[in-house]
């Protein structure tokens, strides 16, 4: 009877604190020209049961200058670094960062601990990368049209590119081809 009365106990605690969430992405990479208004990217929080969330930044290493805003699930303006929300049972909210590069080039990081039922910690992290110029090493083989889109190298249509990265480039004349994004710094 103890042996029983054991492991009901210990399937009762294992059900009380079980997750009631996902997060589809923990580590996020952002990037776009300095010179663009902003630039970002997002993942989703995914409920199994409703959740109390509350939210907070727990530090930025972003360059002079950068502004970042976030939405979770609403967007807040720049300068806004903890929220609080309670979401229904399978909901998925959606979880952002905005980059403000300001004409800056560089690198930088936003981390957001996210507390879940005032118990589970889960920290998201968004990597953003702002240069002065993107352009595609040349390619003196291929005499492409205009570009039509561009995939990473899993296929995903992007909006955004990462310097030093290969991408899949589909041109409006039907044809395609691997590149290698390189950084042109003025």
């Amino acid at each position: 009877m103890k042996i029983i009365t054991f492991i009901l106990t210990l399937f009762i605690v294992q059900i009380s604190i079980a997750q009631s969430y996902t997060i589809d992405e923990l580590y996020i990479e952002l990037s776009g020209n300095a010179t663009d208004d902003n630039f970002s990217n997002n993942t989703y929080f995914n409920t199994l049961d409703s959740c109390s969330v509350s939210w907070q930044i727990i530090s930025d290493s972003i360059p002079d200058g950068w502004l970042y805003s976030v939405c979770f699930p609403n967007c807040y303006v720049p300068g806004v670094t903890s929220g609080t929300s309670t979401f229904p049972t399978n909901s998925q909210q959606y979880l952002n960062c905005h980059i403000y590069p300001n004409s800056i080039p560089g690198e930088g990081t936003v981390k957001m601990e996210i507390t879940t039922n005032n118990s589970l910690k889960d920290t998201v992290t968004w990597t953003g990368t702002s240069i002065n110029n993107l352009s595609i090493a040349p390619n003196v083989k291929a005499s492409p049209s205009k570009i039509k889109n561009i995939y990473n190298i899993e296929g995903k249509k992007v909006k955004t590119i990462l310097p030093n990265q290969v991408f899949i480039i589909e041109y409006e004349n039907g044809k395609t081809e691997k590149r290698l994004m390189h950084p042109q710094l003025y």
